[in-house]
């Protein structure tokens, strides 16, 4: 994520990892944060969020953003849902 005024809980990253892009090319990470994303029923958690300031748009693990919050994404041609993991049990 190229902002850190979004970002909550922001530290200096002092590792020497890199985020790698398409091209092979290495991006620093400056900082770790944490966020928050509300929407009109729910607060959804991002942690360990790193602050690449070379990236150009934000970038979004789907799979950490599920485990994180216990939802789940549907992705159709023209639209998508996030819909709650404990809404769907099998029985």
């Amino acid at each position: 994520m190229p902002d850190l005024v979004s970002m909550t809980s922001s530290k200096p990253y002092l590792g020497n990892d890199h985020l790698h892009v398409g091209d092979g090319k290495g991006l620093a990470i400056s900082n770790i944060a944490h966020s928050k994303i509300r929407s009109p029923k729910h607060t959804f958690t991002l942690s360990n969020i790193l602050h690449v300031p070379g990236i150009k748009k934000p970038l979004l693990s789907i799979q950490k953003f599920n485990l994180e919050n216990n939802v789940f994404f549907e992705f159709h041609p023209f639209l998508s849902y996030d819909k709650e993991s404990a809404s769907f049990r099998s029985e």
